[in-house]
């Protein structure tokens, strides 16, 4: 776009991402192309000789090709190389660079060329001479990046004229697939849906085809056959739930907790008789040690002389306790 006279180019992203570029030489941009394996483009801009610049997805410039005659890019399939050109109204300036590292590959001239295309290889490319842009002297010629002509092809000048180019597509020189067979009858059969049967019949189609219709036997049906007839009878049943009752009652007696005896209880009353005497003289025998320090003339602490007052009570406690 051109605002206030000055020529604008903006990116955009599919995710609504946008880069805007304000080129540095006025004049109409004439051709942008991406790489067709990177994130850079090429802009050719501004007025004759015009102006290159390489530049990463985020706008920012990466390199500067110089200015000349050029109103084209053309970068190859695999995108390695490309080609500044100066085509139609131009005299056929080619340059060459290398996109790994943006050296100069040749320089040369196609002179009177209105036509270019790449190799699928990627390495020679063909320029042409063609109708209706140029009436007289039609021609193509095969080339390497180097400038080297590999091949020329010269129309004869009476009123033949060449009209068009194209490379051959590779997928052509490839031999003819081959042709599958009709599938047969069996086959079709094979592949339509079948029936669902549990894994534990499909072992084979007769125990599936017993499965999957219990009270069908030789295309008859037969009332209570199989399924039914392998169900138990209603006293068969009741029966099997007084055994299961039973059987749980004597599971819940073995696992009952035995009620405790008279001397049970008396022997966990003397045992926390026991664990309570031994409580008090562990508190008479902590007195005793707080006894010695008063002795060597240290000074305690109230609930420490509150102990060493209850020495009597626990005296009687144990006394008490051991009757």
């Amino acid at each position: 776009k051109q605002w206030y006279q000055r020529r604008v180019a903006i990116t955009a992203g599919i995710r609504g991402e946008s880069n805007q570029i304000v080129l540095k030489k006025n004049g109409p941009v004439y051709s942008v192309e991406w790489n067709p394996q990177r994130d850079e483009f090429i802009v050719l801009y501004g007025f004759m000789p015009c102006k290159g610049t390489l530049f990463n997805v985020k706008c920012d410039p990466i390199h500067e090709f110089g200015e000349n005659h050029y109103n084209e890019i053309l970068f190859n399939p695999q995108g390695n190389m490309v080609g500044l050109c100066g085509f139609g109204n131009l005299r056929g300036k080619i340059k060459f660079y290398d996109t790994e590292n943006n050296k100069l590959l040749s320089d040369f001239v196609a002179a009177d060329a209105t036509f270019f295309e790449w190799a699928p290889c990627g390495d020679v490319f063909i320029t042409g001479t063609l109708s209706p842009r140029l009436r007289q002297d039609n021609e193509f010629k095969l080339w390497d990046v180097s400038g080297k002509i590999l091949h020329h092809y010269q129309v004869p000048t009476d009123e033949t004229q060449l009209w068009q180019l194209m490379w051959i597509n590779p997928a052509t020189l490839l031999p003819p697939p081959v042709v599958p067979r009709p599938a047969t009858s069996k086959e079709i059969a094979a592949g339509k849906p079948q029936a669902y049967r549990p894994p534990g019949s499909r072992q084979g189609p007769a125990a599936a085809t017993r499965s999957l219709l219990p009270n069908v036997q030789g295309g008859v049906y037969k009332p209570g056959s199989d399924a039914q007839r392998n169900q138990p009878s209603r006293q068969a049943q009741k029966n099997q739930r007084k055994r299961e009752n039973r059987a749980k009652q004597i599971e819940d007696e073995k696992n009952a907790v035995p009620e405790p005896t008279m001397q049970d209880l008396q022997s966990t009353i003397v045992d926390e008789r026991e664990k309570k005497v031994r409580n008090l003289k562990k508190k008479l025998h902590q007195i005793e040690k707080l006894k010695g320090q008063v002795a060597q003339g240290k000074t305690l602490e109230k609930n420490q002389m509150d102990k060493i007052a209850s020495e009597n009570d626990l005296i009687e406690e144990i006394k008490r306790l051991e009757l």
